[in-house]
């Protein structure tokens, strides 16, 4: 947990803890397993999380259990009953990732002396020194460079047009489909995706991140430990083009990445760049017929630094207009993207106070957010508001399809949910 924000707020708020982060960058990874030492709490916490996205996470999911004794004479005995358990009832991950919760970090457990002792026939990446420490970002990234430094070659010679996506996970809102659509972009532009690190990808995928010519950050507080990373280590070049939202704001990523690698299909994507403008377009016409212009009184934003600030640029400027737009930022990011359109910009441990005013003063309020936020507004009563989640946790909306929120297929679903969040208050107003 980071200093400034205690255990209540963490698990409470969008963020989770770092124990969480690193386990959601492995859980990515095919057929990888991870074992949490750690009391049950610190165990279904993450598991809870991270069963978001994979359902059957407890398949491959495990918890050594040490008692209260553990803390002061060590949990070595748990540690070594469970990875025998694995071992004999067959167990052969691509990758195990063994950590410690906080507070049986404390202790010192020489977690990856127990793994050499068992001589385990496949790869262990163990977090036990000095302890979890901040939010699930912070885990994130401190297991992947972990795995990173222990399983990725030494050297590697970069390919001609072949870049790395940094900064996705599978267990942020629609993560994976976000994904997924990033990937289609630059393939269809000409590029060669090599790994999506904490988003579907294989251990064999991870082994070739060296051999990129470019890396695009996406999510600065996931992503941009991992480039700099990969920089100093093999020279690779990156580039900060954060979350593409929107038909013009999806253009104008692309842009920036061929600035940096040109692309030699880009005009394809902008083929259908307008494609997609003419039948959003269209679409909106029609809507406007029927319900008049889209408009909010008041919009909050309120997700991952990245999301929250990308996704605001694009709110005002593509989709809809607004009385006043306010964002909240989950993390401080050292150079955050460009967010112009936005009377407000919070950060969470920075503006508590003034975040906490908002809350008691605002009124009929769209939240883009999560039911974090909502639940605020629903314990004062009197507030109007509408929820259109985009981040976790999302208790006051139910998630079953995997629908994109980002590039060209995310700017028509984004444009869909924000014009039935406006017919269904002005529904409710007659």
């Amino acid at each position: 947990m980071s200093e400034k924000q205690g255990w209540g707020n963490i698990c409470e708020r969008v963020d989770t803890c770092a124990l969480t982060g690193a386990g959601a960058f492995f859980a990515a990874i095919d057929k990888s397993e991870v074992l949490i030492n750690g009391p049950l709490w610190c165990y279904f916490y993450a598991l809870r999380h991270l069963e978001k996205a994979r359902p059957d996470m407890y398949t491959r999911f495990y918890g050594s259990q040490p008692d209260n004794n553990a803390v002061i004479y060590g949990s070595e005995e748990y540690v070594t009953q469970e990875l025998r358990r694995m071992l004999e009832d067959g167990h052969k991950p691509s990758v195990l990732l063994l950590e410690s919760s906080c507070s049986l970090s404390l202790i010192g457990d020489d977690l990856a002396g127990m793994a050499r002792k068992l001589e385990l026939p496949f790869p262990v990446v163990t977090l036990d020194s000095g302890g979890m420490v901040g939010g699930f970002a912070e885990g994130y990234a401190k297991a992947a460079k972990k795995l990173f430094a222990q399983l990725l070659p030494q050297t590697a010679t970069a390919k001609p047009l072949a870049v790395n996506i940094l900064g996705q996970s599978e267990f942020y809102l629609q993560g994976t489909a976000d994904t997924q659509e990033l990937k289609r972009l630059l393939q269809l532009a000409g590029y060669e995706v090599l790994c999506t690190p904490g988003c579907e990808c294989t251990l064999e995928e991870l082994q070739h991140l060296p051999e990129a010519s470019l890396n695009i950050v996406t999510n600065a507080e996931l992503g941009w430990p991992l480039a700099e990373y990969l920089q100093k280590q093999y020279g690779t070049p990156y580039i900060f083009a954060g979350l593409p939202y929107g038909v013009q704001g999806t253009l104008r990523w692309l842009q920036q990445i061929n600035a940096q690698l040109p692309a030699p299909a880009l005009d394809k994507v902008t083929a259908e760049a307008q494609a997609q403008d003419n039948y959003l377009l269209s679409r909106n016409n029609e809507a406007i017929a029927l319900w008049g212009s889209m408009w909010f009184d008041n919009v909050l934003v309120s997700a991952p630094a990245t999301q929250a600030l990308c996704l605001a640029q694009t709110l005002r400027t593509e989709w809809t207009d607004i009385g006043r737009l306010t964002v909240i930022c989950q993390q401080s990011l050292k150079d955050a993207p460009a967010c112009d359109t936005a009377e407000a910009i919070y950060t969470v441990g920075v503006d508590d106070a003034a975040i906490s005013e908002y809350f008691k003063t605002c009124d009929n309020v769209l939240l883009l957010a999560s039911s974090s936020e909502s639940s605020v507004l629903y314990r004062r009563k009197q507030c109007s508001f509408d929820a259109c989640n985009i981040c976790y946790p999302t208790n006051d909306e139910v998630f079953i399809t995997k629908q994109p929120m980002v590039g060209l297929q995310g700017s028509a679903y984004m444009l869909e949910r924000l014009w039935n969040c406006f017919i269904r208050r002005k529904k409710n107003k007659v």
